[in-house]
């Protein structure tokens, strides 16, 4: 796995540190290793001079605020020692040089790669002039340090390396021993409960106001200082800080993705629009008109700039007034989730979705009406409360434990505006981490066994053995010691798919959520080949079926998951073409020729074009890549 550090180096540094210059011949002295350097419109021993100048030339050797000129941003690209041992160092050179190349298109840089350390590790000196625009345009350390760790563990997981997961990379949430217990034990506190409405809120939004307003319709209350913020839930009256809860939900970390979400709304101007022509819509009473399988590839479009936003700005309090203020609707008019609908939502009566649903209540000897079979959960009117760990709600929580759904999909679900589900084929699913569905880990299987099972699996399936070794490394298989073979898609345990010894062969079953696919590569091609039995795939390219160097513009789903697909698609707009292969099996051919007739109509207003490529014509179409069967 990759680490990424960020460091500025200055002409006349602080704290006895090494100048600019110093630095570089520090890098580049012999060490008796290897010694790997690679860059761009630079000259080895002469990059500082070389940043030096152009700026010069530029006018962009002024330092700021008197602390020395920033002559290069250095990124420190270093891998774990387990996987230092195998990797060769042109390798690692070449992804370092891939970093820079993708994250600093336009700038000069120098790669030196390091291997006589126990981690195996790229130094990037990055000019922090743009040599086309000529403008100093690398400045917020903190801003490029979380993009290019998300640019790292694509090159990572492109190269066959693992990445490191969400809680390993940052301590987002400080959750106290008592709470953590809870947890461990399946249940839920006021805490979790508010670190999740919290996700949710700073998923969408883009201002202080926004995030209060989210907020505030589930019942979370937001105290704003010029130093602090401070959360108050619901029949709670002691407030919690956001330093409190982790620097994620503090205003420094809230102010950083206020940023990145406005500059990721900004590449889909017309997100706002269509979701506003949904709300429309559905109160004229024409429905939704685009539909969501439709409406998930947006279109281009312009968009007003954010030069000059203050995200620093919210509503103050009156002095002698309440000191959670709600901003009002003008304040919250270009929320990219409409508040009205989260309120039309939120104040909803829960009775009548009971009716509707037919979940049983009853009264009790208080008079209360309850939830018959969880007497501890109260209904009053559009409210709910969980007399057990004091957690409260509205009919959008109730709807999301009742579907085990996102807050977002039963909002949707609530208001009839499917639009809605736009934001999350854009962005992703915001998860409830506390209460959604948990894919539990069997008791594994002994090592030798494990590999005699799988390996019997695959032969059964005419798949070559020789891919167990990938997907144990990669973790995408586990073997249970009742002999179930559970696959995974990438990038998460959430879901899996199970298959179970029988006299005749293997019964599966489907575990999850189907979101995620086995695996995916793309490297920005027009047209791609997706495989939509995973099985299949591995049939098709043999031993090289998991090998990055191997992978070319694919797409493999866990089965006929048009989600997983769509939200692909969104995420990689300059797809024009798609090969679908067809699937030999007679029991599935029929589903999978749906799946294709329904893509083809979806996707033609977009201009993409959907073929049935057959397993044959596959297999002639991936000859040169070595297969064996």
């Amino acid at each position: 796995m990759a680490y990424i550090k960020v460091k500025w180096r200055k002409d006349t540094p602080k704290n006895r540190e090494m100048s600019a210059e110093d630095y570089e011949e520090y890098l580049l002295k012999d060490r008796g290793t290897d010694l790997i350097v690679e860059g761009h419109n630079c000259i080895q021993g002469q990059t500082i001079e070389g940043f030096k100048q152009m700026q010069i030339l530029t006018g962009n050797n002024v330092a700021r605020g008197g602390k020395g000129l920033n002559i290069a941003f250095e990124v420190i690209h270093s891998f774990s020692p387990e996987e230092s041992k195998t990797l060769d160092p042109q390798e690692v050179n070449l992804m370092g040089s891939k970093l820079a190349k993708k994250y600093f298109p336009d700038h000069d840089f120098l790669v030196v790669t390091h291997t006589d350390t126990h981690k195996t590790h790229n130094h990037i000196l990055v000019n922090p002039v743009n040599e086309k625009t000529k403008k100093r345009d690398i400045t917020d350390k903190k801003e490029h340090l979380y993009n290019l760790r998300a640019i790292s563990d694509e090159i990572a997981l492109e190269h066959g390396l693992s990445v490191i997961s969400k809680s390993q990379k940052d301590k987002s949430k400080k959750i106290p021993q008592k709470v953590k217990e809870i947890e461990r034990r399946g249940g839920q506190s006021y805490r979790l409960d508010l670190f999740q409405k919290a996700d949710f809120a700073k998923a969408y939004a883009t201002s202080f106001d926004e995030y209060v307003g989210i907020l505030s319709e589930f019942s979370i209350n937001v105290a704003i200082t010029d130093k602090n913020i401070t959360y108050f839930y619901t029949g709670h009256n002691k407030g919690i800080r956001g330093n409190k809860l982790g620097k994620d939900y503090d205003k420094k970390g809230l102010v950083q993705k206020f940023k990145e979400n406005d500059s990721l709304f900004l590449k889909q101007p017309q997100l706002r629009r269509k979701i506003q022509d949904g709300i429309t819509n559905y109160q004229n009473g024409k429905g939704d008109s685009l539909g969501v399988s439709s409406s998930l590839l947006l279109g281009g479009g312009t968009a007003q700039g954010l030069k000059g936003k203050n995200y620093e700005a919210y509503t103050k309090s009156n002095r002698r007034g309440d000191r959670t203020p709600i901003p009002t609707d003008h304040d919250l008019r270009h929320s990219i989730i409409p508040i009205s609908e989260i309120r039309k939502a939120s104040n909803s009566d829960i009775l009548e979705y009971c009716n509707k649903h037919k979940i049983k209540t009853i009264t009790n000897d208080k008079g209360k009406t309850v939830l018959k079979g969880r007497e501890h959960i109260v209904i009053n009117d559009n409210r709910w409360t969980n007399t057990k760990n004091k957690t409260t709600g509205s009919l959008i929580e109730f709807v999301t434990a009742h579907n085990s759904t996102s807050y977002l999909r039963a909002i949707s679900q609530i208001t009839g505006n499917k639009n809605l589900l736009l934001l999350e084929q854009y962005m992703g699913e915001v998860k409830r981490p506390y209460t959604s569905s948990y894919i539990p880990k069997q008791k594994q299987e002994k090592v030798d066994l494990a590999k005699l099972k799988l390996n019997k699996f695959l032969k059964h399936h005419g798949i070559n053995e020789k891919v167990s070794e990938d997907l144990f490394k990669l973790k995408k298989v586990q073997v249970d010691s009742k002999g179930s073979i559970w696959f995974y898609p990438e990038g998460t345990d959430k879901e899996a798919i199970e298959f179970s010894p029988e006299s005749n062969g293997y019964k599966s079953k489907r575990h999850g959520d189907k979101s995620a696919p086995f695996k995916s590569s793309y490297k920005n091609e027009k047209n791609i080949t997706i495989f939509s039995n995973f099985l299949s795939f591995l049939k098709l390219k043999g031993s090289k079926a998991l090998d990055p160097k191997k992978s070319k513009g694919e797409l493999v789903l866990m089965g006929l998951e048009e989600k997983a697909l769509h939200i692909f698609l969104a995420n990689n707009p300059k797809i024009k073409g798609i090969d679908i292969v067809e699937d030999n099996s007679k029991s599935l051919q029929k589903n999978q020729w749906n799946f294709i007739d329904k893509l083809k109509k979806d996707l033609k207003p977009y201009g993409i074009t959907v073929n049935q490529v057959s397993f044959e014509q596959a297999l002639k179409k991936k000859r040169s890549l070595d297969l064996d069967f």
